[in-house]
């Protein structure tokens, strides 16, 4: 009797947190503690991937882990039990319970998995039983596994590579094709651009001469190493003092007015070893360059670990794609909703332009802007990219604007 009373007077329910963005579930990617594990307040609890994001997710209590509600590569709704936390470990210490008595089952009735399909085997694949057991228990075709045992046996380190294979991949080989199942931030961005595809589109290109701007990177570089990108967004952010609605978010479920933004949280379109992502940057307009140069730096490294959490990733209001970096130099960029706009850069090309009666090289980057048509008309967005481009080709007029 005491035991019951101890189990619904000190065990926790911890359900899986609010991730915003309107996120309804997550994949449990790693799970940091076991049952029995003590964990304390803001301790990791496991590590979590959406359509969005890959972040992880901290502990609200103090106490010993009771029970994990999910496995690894579940799915699991928000708001649904993750993990059950004793928030009072000296109870169950100083309480032992003999162990015949009986635990209440709607808590402690175990979890009985059900069995998965037998993959088929090959009648030439040795491969150990727990190997097979792993194999079965992530629908894994043994087949496409290579044995690094004696006489070739699959080991259990061997499935376990397999599944760690880059991008995370889990393929189904069909004679010579091949069906890849999406990850989780693959299929956020074929949601977002499926919305996108939904925007009507106002597609606006221009040429941008960056040779003086190149020269100002050069001396800036002497003190510290400035990007073009961060130049970039900097300019960007005092073109949008004078033209706020580009800085907008539009929701159709409320048609006929849109919602401007004080805040420049400037998103920049980063390739990461998990695919697309997209941080913002918060505030640019209350940075220095310096400052600017410094958060970007942080969201790459942060996503170069994938560890792009929700403060990085949410609340983003324009949106900056640098293709360029890569390679090409036009580019039809999709908006990324409730976002009204945003603009795609190319590389950096040396062109002949004929200036003061000869022919000159120049450096030379070509923009494209994406605008919601909806919200956006033609001649905004041509005299807010005309201011962009003097902040550009002229950085001194940059300079001065600085606060």
């Amino acid at each position: 009797m005491l035991k019951i009373l101890k189990y619904f007077g000190t065990i926790k329910h911890f359900k899986l947190p609010d991730l915003g963005e309107k996120i309804k579930e997550a994949t449990i990617v790693k799970w940091h503690v076991k049952e029995g594990d003590k964990i304390s307040e803001f301790d990791p609890v496991a590590d979590v991937s959406t359509d969005k994001m890959f972040t992880q997710i901290p502990s609200s209590f103090t106490g010993v882990i009771h029970k994990r509600y999910h496995k690894e590569q579940d799915q699991c709704q928000v708001g649904e039990l993750f993990v059950d936390i004793d928030v009072d470990e000296a109870s169950s210490v100083s309480n032992p319970t003999p162990q015949t008595t009986q635990q209440p089952s709607p808590i402690t009735k175990p979890q009985i998995a059900q069995k998965p399909t037998p993959q088929r085997e090959s009648s030439l694949q040795r491969i150990s039983p727990s190997a097979k057991y792993l194999a079965q228990l992530h629908n894994i075709d043994i087949n496409n596994v290579k044995g690094t045992g004696i006489y070739g046996t699959i080991t259990k380190d061997d499935i376990s590579n397999y599944q760690n294979q880059p991008k995370q991949q889990q393929t189904t080989q069909t004679s010579q094709s091949q069906t890849i199942k999406m990850s989780d931030f693959q299929k956020g961005m074929q949601k977002s651009m499926t919305e996108s595809n939904t925007i009507p589109h106002l597609y606006l290109q221009e040429e941008i001469d960056v040779t003086s701007l190149s020269s100002f990177r050069e001396e800036l570089k002497k003190q510290q190493n400035i990007t073009f990108m961060t130049l970039f967004i900097k300019s960007f952010s005092l073109a949008l003092l004078q033209f706020p609605i580009l800085n907008s978010t539009y929701d159709p479920s409320a048609p006929f007015q849109f919602i401007t933004h004080q805040d420049h949280n400037i998103s920049i379109a980063m390739d990461s070893p998990k695919g697309l992502v997209v941080p913002n940057i918060k505030s640019v307009q209350n940075l220095s360059i310096l400052e600017v140069q410094q958060q970007l730096n942080k969201l790459k490294k942060l996503g170069d670990e994938s560890k792009l959490g929700p403060n990085e990733l949410n609340n983003g209001t324009i949106c900056i794609s640098n293709i360029g970096t890569i390679a090409g130099t036009y580019v039809g960029p999709l908006i990324l909703p409730p976002q009204v706009c945003i603009v795609g850069i190319g590389r950096v090309v040396l062109q002949p332009r004929f200036i003061a009666g000869s022919y000159q090289p120049r450096k030379i980057i070509y923009t494209s802007f994406g605008c919601d048509h909806r919200i956006l008309d033609g001649a905004t967005i041509a005299r807010f990219q005309n201011t962009w481009k003097q902040y550009l080709e002229q950085p001194e007029q940059m300079m001065v604007k600085l606060k």
